[in-house]
């Protein structure tokens, strides 16, 4: 008697042990080493940015530019870590910070310097708390 093809090919379970089947999410960012691997990147979930690394999420905003930033550090750490790889942002992402440094009266350079200025603020203020 033949196996129905059920039996015959299991479904892949996800994470929450259900048998439904895995919801694909946009990229807008890769970063890549390089031999071409993909080390992590940026997908839009819900109006939500998603920074993915190693195929796991490891932070969220709902600020293109925060996302874009936060790519960039990351870029930069894997740098000096002795991986260096470069960043590719698609024009949806670009556009949206773009959009919010406009918003902020700074092109998007500026806002991402800013951002990045006021992250390193925050952790030396995090630093200095725990002295």
């Amino acid at each position: 008697m033949p196996v129905s093809k059920s039996r015959r090919t299991p479904r892949r379970k996800t994470a929450s042990g259900s048998q439904a089947p895995v919801r694909s999410l946009p990229a807008h960012a890769h970063l890549t080493d390089a031999g071409g691997h993909v080390l992590g990147g940026i997908a839009l979930r819900d109006d939500e940015w998603l920074l993915v690394l190693q195929g796991k999420p490891a932070a969220t905003t709902d600020s293109a530019g925060m996302a874009m930033a936060m790519l960039r550090h990351t870029a930069v750490l894997l740098a000096q870590a002795g991986r260096p790889v470069e960043a590719s942002c698609s024009r949806v992402l670009q556009s949206r910070a773009a959009d919010e440094a406009a918003e902020a009266g700074q092109t998007l350079e500026e806002y991402l310097t800013y951002l990045e200025a006021e992250r390193v603020a925050r952790d030396h203020r995090a630093g200095a708390s725990l002295q």
